[in-house]
C-alpha cells in the first residue's frame, strides 16, 4: 500500500542531498524531531531555542505541535493533535501512526537528517527508532522511557535502537548505563521552564480574598479525555469536603475553551461553591491550599510550589487489570514515584470512590502537622531535582552526537562499544 508524503514535506533551502559533492562538514546541521503530546511541546521549544542560540544555521524540523513552530521547528505534521493514552485509545490510532511513521520515512530518503531527537511518546518513537536503525539513522533520545515504572522490559529495544539516551531524572542514568546503554544525565527542563514563569500576584490575592478560608484546585488534565473521565469524581469529593469545610471555594483552570465548555456542563449537575477560570493554572497552583490532579506533569509543577496534593487517574476496570500486570511499581503519582514512599495521596481509580477521596482532602487540609509534612517533603523534592540549566545541556548533547555522527552510524546500532553488540530487531 502506498503511502503518499504529506504536502508540507517539502523541500526547505539548505536541504541535504547525501549523494552530493557538498562535504559533510560543511552543511548545516540537520535535526528531525519527533513529538508526540502538548507537555513534550513545551520542553522541546526550550530545547529548539537552545540549539538555535549554539547553531543558528541549523535545520530544524519534525513533527510536533505550535510551541515548536513558534520556537523556530518547520512542523511538518501535528502529532499533537493525536496523542493517545492506555490500550483500547492506542488501537483507535494505529493506521494513523503507522501513516505518519511511513511517511517521515519517505521524507527521510531525500532529507536525510543527521540525527533524530525522540521526545517522549515512548510507543510511537520505539518504533520509529526500529526504522531508523535499519537505515543507520542516529536516534536521541530525550525525556527517557520510565521503565523503571512501566514495562521495564524495554530497555532491552531501547539498548538495540537508540544511539543516546537524555535522563531527566538522577537515579535513571544509572539504570541504562548498567543495562548497556548509552546515557547522560542533563536534569528536568520543567524546573529551568517554571523558574522564568512569572505568576499574577494581584489574580493570586484576588482568589485568596474570594475563597475565604479554604481554596481547593481541581486540575483533571489537560486532554478533554481526561476532564470527562476525572472532573465528575473530582466534583463528588468535593461536594463532600464542603459539607465538611463550609467556607471553601473550590476552583478549576481551563487552558482551552472547549475545556470550558465541557467543564461547565460537568459542574452544573454539582451544587459546589466552584469557580471556573480561564487560564491561570500556575495562579491556582501557586495560591491553593490543596488541589485534585490527574497524574501527570502536573504533580510536578504542583511539587515546584510546594502545594500539596492527591493524585488519581481514572481507567475501566479491565484497562486497570491490565496496567496492573506491567506496572513495576504500586504508585502512579510522580512525587510519590520519585520519593519512594507515598508523600501525597495517590488512587488509580477502576471505580469512582469519592468518599476515599474526601478523605484523603479533608486528612492534610484539615490538620496542620500533616500538611507541613507534605509541603517539607515537596521542598525536598524539589532541590534533589533542581538542575538549571536542563535544555542548554540536553542541546549541547544532541548537538555533538549529531555533528560526530553526520546522520549515519557505521554499524546500525551505536556509535558505543556498549550497543554494538546488540542483534538487530
Amino acid at each position: 500500500m502506498h503511502i503518499p508524503v504529506p504536502e508540507l514535506f517539502n523541500a526547505q533551502e539548505g536541504d541535504m542531498n547525501p549523494s552530493g559533492s557538498e562535504s559533510r562538514s560543511e552543511k548545516p546541521l540537520r535535526l528531525f524531531f519527533s513529538v508526540g503530546d502538548m507537555s513534550a511541546d513545551l520542553h522541546t521549544a526550550n530545547l529548539i531555542r537552545e540549539i538555535r542560540k549554539l547553531r543558528p544555521d541549523a535545520i530544524l524540523e519534525g513533527m510536533g505541535g505550535p510551541m515548536m513552530a513558534d520556537a523556530g521547528c518547520h512542523v511538518h505534521y501535528p502529532l499533537t493533535s493525536m496523542n493517545v493514552m492506555w490500550f483500547r485509545n492506542v488501537f483507535g490510532h494505529l493506521h494513523r501512526v503507522w501513516q505518519t511513521q511511513r511517511s517521515t520515512l519517505r521524507h527521510f530518503e531525500s532529507h536525510r537528517p543527521d540525527a533524530v531527537v525522540a521526545v517522549d511518546f515512548p510507543g510511537y518513537n520505539l518504533t520509529l527508532a526500529r526504522w531508523l536503525r535499519k537505515r543507520r539513522i542516529p536516534v536521541v533520545h530525550y525525556i527517557s522511557p520510565q521503565i523503571w515504572a512501566w514495562l521495564p522490559g524495554r530497555i532491552r529495544k531501547i539498548r538495540k535502537r537508540v544511539t543516546k539516551v537524555l535522563c531527566i531524572f538522577p537515579f535513571e542514568e544509572e539504570i541504562y548505563r548498567s543495562a548497556g546503554v548509552p546515557v547522560e544525565y542533563v536534569g528536568h527542563p520543567l524546573f529551568d521552564h517554571l523558574d522564568g514563569v512569572r505568576v499574577d500576584e494581584q489574580f493570586c490575592r484576588d482568589l485568596r480574598t474570594e475563597a475565604g478560608d479554604v481554596l481547593i484546585g481541581l486540575l483533571p488534565g489537560s486532554r478533554l479525555q481526561e476532564v470527562k473521565r476525572l472532573l465528575p469524581v473530582m466534583a463528588r469529593a468535593a461536594r463532600l469536603i464542603a459539607r465538611q469545610l463550609p467556607k471553601v471555594l473550590f476552583v478549576v483552570p481551563c487552558a482551552e475553551e472547549n475545556h470550558e465548555e465541557v467543564t461547565r456542563r460537568i459542574l452544573q449537575r454539582y451544587d459546589i461553591p466552584v469557580r471556573i477560570v480561564k487560564g491561570r493554572t500556575f495562579e491556582v497552583m501557586k495560591e491553593a491550599d490543596f488541589c485534585m490532579v490527574a497524574s501527570g506533569t502536573a504533580t510536578l509543577e504542583l511539587t515546584h510550589f510546594s502545594t500539596p496534593m492527591a493524585v488519581l487517574y481514572r481507567i475501566t476496570w479491565l484497562t486497570y487489570l491490565i496496567t496492573r500486570v506491567f506496572m513495576h511499581t504500586r504508585l502512579i503519582g510522580m512525587v510519590n514515584i520519585l520519593s519512594g514512599r507515598e508523600v501525597v495521596p495517590d488512587r488509580l481509580l477502576w471505580r469512582d470512590n469519592p468518599e476515599g477521596l474526601a478523605r484523603d482532602v479533608l486528612e492534610i487540609v484539615g490538620h496542620p502537622e500533616r500538611r507541613k509534612e507534605v509541603t517539607d517533603a515537596l521542598k525536598e523534592l524539589r532541590s534533589r531535582l533542581d538542575h538549571p540549566g536542563a535544555s542548554r545541556q540536553a542541546a549541547e548533547s544532541i548537538i555533538r552526537t549529531a555533528e560526530e555522527l553526520r546522520g549515519h552510524v557505521p554499524d546500525g546500532s551505536s556509535q558505543w562499544p556498549t550497543a554494538r553488540s546488540a542483534d538487530p530487531q
